[in-house]
């Protein structure tokens, strides 16, 4: 008659032979892993623990560690919108920046229709957008390659205005002159959009602007 120790060797022998030891001893685990997992990730969304910029009492706050820059426009600072009858656009800017408009025309005919959105002084501005739209020349496609030319190689890419799909790229300028750029063919005629100074803050808000406009 076998003793109650010689059934528990036998049993045990039986379940790591079907396989059913290893299975009893690796769920357990399994499902202790995944629930600490979910509780991580309850801990992370649900307690708030995101990587974000948050804007609290019209200030930008670092929450977590997130990967991204500060955000160039100002917390809690109103959009507004404009309309250039002229180009025929609508876009958006912060309220905190100015607006204004240059027209050069030839005998009534509008040659270049032009717009600048700026922080900081006329005569030194911390951040300047200038956009530019020239009804009397008609271009192809081709004109983007002669605008690529003047860009430096690592920064060309493709990019897109109201859907419109065109090239950007940093313009290497000796001196103060350098600027980035982004230029579509709309119905056939040029227009650009340039960012000066050119740094990679004041890019990010141009994109952030250029992603407001609208064309009629």
């Amino acid at each position: 008659m076998i003793g109650a120790e010689g059934f528990f060797v036998g049993k045990l022998a039986e379940n790591i032979y079907n396989g059913d030891y290893m299975k009893n001893f690796f769920v357990p685990i399994v499902v202790v892993i995944a629930i600490g997992m979910a509780g991580l990730v309850a801990i992370r969304f649900l307690g708030g623990d995101e990587d974000v910029w948050v804007c609290t009492n019209k200030q930008w706050v670092r929450h977590g560690n997130p990967s991204s820059p500060m955000p160039q426009i100002g917390c809690g600072i109103a959009w507004q919108e404009q309309t250039v009858k002229e180009i025929g656009v609508t876009f958006s800017y912060p309220a905190d920046m100015s607006y204004r408009k240059e027209i050069a025309d030839d005998a009534g005919r509008i040659r270049t229709a032009g717009f600048y959105v700026e922080k900081g002084s006329l005569e030194n501005p911390t951040y300047q957008l200038y956009a530019l739209y020239q009804p009397l020349e008609t271009v192809t496609e081709k004109e983007l390659d002669k605008v690529k030319t003047g860009m430096k190689p690592d920064t060309v890419k493709e990019a897109f205005i109201d859907g419109i799909k065109g090239v950007e790229g940093l313009i290497e300028i000796s001196g103060p002159k350098a600027h980035y750029s982004t230029a579509i063919i709309k119905e056939g005629r040029l227009f650009t959009v340039s960012t000066w100074p050119p740094t990679e803050e004041n890019k990010r808000l141009t994109d952030q602007i250029i992603t407001t406009f609208r064309f009629e």
